[in-house]
């Protein structure tokens, strides 16, 4: 097998492997949430003597050390040509500013703690899906085990549901949705991968790294990587990388949860009604206001400056204005997703419905220009304040039980088979084939099945016990 692994795949690894540690830190600032990216920041600026903090919002540059702004701006625009096309294809923003509060009061709001139960149902019940799933939904969810994994047979759950296995997979495979990631997952291999599409991995790695864990999952575990490597006969920097993606999910899901303690969310951005409309507010409370150092990029034009010393600043300056500029970016993506998903979402965020439309990733890559992996990193483990509460981000995107049902949600089809029977001639009800018919006229592709499934969960009788109980 693991011969058939290395030559399966090695040649597409070899040729997809292009990243740089500049784009790995782009896209761990894209995914961060607020609380683990102000840590972050704070090693970058330990590290980074090119990258400098202003004090509420002061120049702080020592007056002997400062250059004219019009000069410092040149400098630095110049800088960004020096053979770096290939990391920076936009003008030089070399300044990071946090997003205000805009002069909301945001106290009102309130981080909230919960369970791992209340998370999860909480989403369940957003979803529209039935009260029959949503009892299904719940049973599933009380059976998970404390790290977040579905350990109960699905026809034991079938069997104390009084319902079929197909009816527990589907709602099952609707809470393998949810937040966080990976929860519900059978095994280590389904979670990690769960994970790793969420972050919009691309398959090939997502395939490879299926692999290492069907294979090689103990010497993963105990760090036994030389020998991985020596078996495989992989390249370094393709392992590397590989770990390095592995080392973003959490192969426990459900352990932040645990019984007995809460779960204390802090909100990356406040959605605030304002009137009719909703505005964004970013919360980067802690976040420093940044910018590269007029000292060493005025030092950078001294010509007394050795060799060494240059390279080493040019390689700093070069990080630096990369940090900046995926701060910006991460900024304003945030922004636009969440912009994006109020307008798709706007009937829950008005009270207007107690759930949530069907919304996928593409919808709003769409609509926000960005890519659709752009979009699920944005969204993954980061949260939303509305005054429904503390909603994570990805739970706005939910999908139908059945496919059946494409862009409508279930709890919309149901609604509408309700409408249609009570409006039906009342000496000659319709049949679920003509109920399907009428659906499928409206643009809703659904099984006879379905619907006969949708009008029991509504308790609405047969045709025939409906025309009897009308004589």
């Amino acid at each position: 097998m693991a011969g058939k692994l290395n030559l399966g795949l090695q040649a597409k690894l070899s040729q997809k492997l292009l990243i740089t540690p500049q784009m790995k830190q782009s896209l761990s600032i894209l995914q961060m949430p607020i609380t683990e990216l102000v840590q972050e920041l704070g090693s970058y600026l330990e590290e980074n003597p090119v990258l400098e903090e202003n004090q509420e919002g002061e120049d702080r540059t020592p007056e002997s050390e400062k250059e004219p702004e019009e000069k410092d701006t040149k400098l630095s625009d110049e800088l960004l040509k020096v053979d770096w096309d290939e990391y920076y294809r936009d003008s030089g923003e070399v300044q990071y500013n946090p997003s205000d509060d805009e002069g909301y009061d945001l106290e009102k709001f309130v981080s909230r703690s919960e369970s791992l139960h209340d998370h999860l149902m909480f989403q369940l019940r957003i979803c529209g899906l039935g009260e029959r799933a949503e009892d299904i939904g719940e049973y599933i969810i009380g059976s998970l085990d404390e790290n977040g994994y579905f350990v109960t047979p699905v026809e034991e759950i079938a069997a104390v549901m009084n319902c079929s296995e197909r009816e527990v997979e589907d709602v099952l495979e609707v809470i393998k949705g949810f937040e966080p990631a990976g929860i519900a997952s059978s095994t280590l291999k389904e979670c990690i991968a769960s994970q790793l599409e969420g972050l919009g991995t691309e398959p090939v790695y997502i395939e490879f790294i299926a692999e290492l864990l069907e294979n090689y999952e103990q010497e993963l575990c105990s760090f036994q990587y030389d020998e991985i490597l020596q078996e495989l006969s992989i390249e370094q920097d393709t392992f590397e990388y590989l770990i390095f993606l592995m080392r973003k999910t959490d192969p426990r899901p459900g352990l932040s949860f645990q019984k007995g303690t809460n779960h204390h969310v802090v909100p990356d951005v406040y959605i605030v009604r304002k009137d009719e409309e909703f505005d964004v507010v970013l919360n980067e409370e802690g976040m420093p206001s940044l910018r590269t150092s007029a000292y060493y990029l005025k030092m950078l034009q001294t010509k007394d400056v050795d060799a060494k010393t240059k390279e080493y600043l040019e390689e700093k300056v070069k990080n630096a204005v990369w940090l900046i500029k995926s701060l910006n970016k991460r900024q304003k993506a945030i922004y636009r997703v969440v912009r994006a998903i109020i307008e798709a979402q706007r009937e829950f965020f008005e009270n207007k419905s107690k759930h949530l439309k069907p919304l996928k990733l593409r919808d709003i890559a769409e609509v926000t220009e960005l890519h659709e992996s752009t979009v699920s990193r944005v969204t993954s483990g980061k949260y939303a304040m509305t005054a429904q509460g503390v909603v994570e981000l990805k739970s706005f995107f939910v999908k139908g039980l059945d496919s059946s049902g494409g862009d409508v949600s279930t709890d919309s089809i149901k609604e509408m088979i309700n409408s249609i029977v009570e409006q039906e001639p009342k000496e000659s009800p319709y049949s679920d084939q003509k109920i399907v018919e009428i659906l499928q006229k409206k643009g809703i592709k659904i099984a006879r099945r379905t619907v006969a499934k949708y009008r029991d969960e509504l308790s609405i009788p047969t045709k025939s016990q409906r025309k009897r109980a009308r004589r």
